[in-house]
């Protein structure tokens, strides 16, 4: 079979409940406003602005949770009261939460809310810049950081696979050896040859009529024609 996919579909999949809420609302509807951050049926469900000025992202999907998340950031009350009750009374009453729990997150920086509340069964998280994201525990231990020598740019690092496989090798540089990023024309000549059955010389008559391009080592020509 032939796995087809594209970047428009992956993202309109990733649109999930709010997808399925516009394709199934009553003719007439308008279609889900812009929420940034925000979950459409679900709150609070968002990234919240701290001290530092860096955001820190919380998803509390029931009562139980959200009551949870009260109780550590001193607000226990917050569970009690009748806007709040349940997730249908929080969505309701978003505009009302919210600015109640932006003033709460002003109060410490990002990784002090992080220290605070990770690891209590929820949700949550700091964003990230991208250095950091991949500094961070997590996407070390996953090995999203490959390293390689590189024939004209030397050595680089590069993002992995985020797919890991039980029983298929990846280049991660303990499954399988880790491969630079191709060159332009990098493996031309041996695709034609290999696959296409093509003979040295008719693959160097392609090349001389400008019809394929082949990249043979880092020497002078290739690193002017290429990088």
């Amino acid at each position: 079979q032939r796995v087809d996919l594209s970047l428009m579909e992956s993202q309109l999949a990733c649109l999930s409940t709010t997808a399925a809420g516009a394709l199934n609302s009553t003719p007439g509807t308008p279609p889900p406003g812009r929420r940034g951050t925000a979950h459409e049926s679900i709150a609070p469900y968002q990234a919240f602005k701290c001290k530092d000025g860096e955001y820190f992202v919380i998803g509390t999907g029931n009562d139980a949770q959200f009551r949870k998340l009260c109780e550590i950031i001193g607000k226990p009350e917050l569970a009690d009261d009748e806007r709040f009750l349940t997730n249908g009374d929080r969505v309701n009453a978003r505009d009302e939460l919210i600015p109640i729990l932006n003033g709460l997150f002003a109060n410490k920086t990002r990784d002090e809310w992080w220290d605070l509340i990770g690891g209590h069964g929820f949700p949550c998280g700091p964003v990230r810049n991208v250095k950091e994201a991949f500094d961070c525990e997590q996407a070390q231990y996953r090995k999203m950081t490959l390293e390689m020598d590189h024939p004209v740019a030397g050595h680089i690092k590069v993002p992995a696979h985020p797919a890991k496989f039980s029983r298929t090798a990846l280049a991660d540089g303990t499954n399988a050896p880790v491969l630079h990023p191709p060159m332009l024309g990098e493996h031309t000549e041996e695709t034609l040859i290999n696959l296409c059955g093509m003979h040295p010389t008719e693959v160097d008559m392609l090349e001389d009529e400008g019809i394929v391009s082949c990249w043979r080592g880092n020497n002078k020509k290739n690193v002017e024609n290429f990088a």
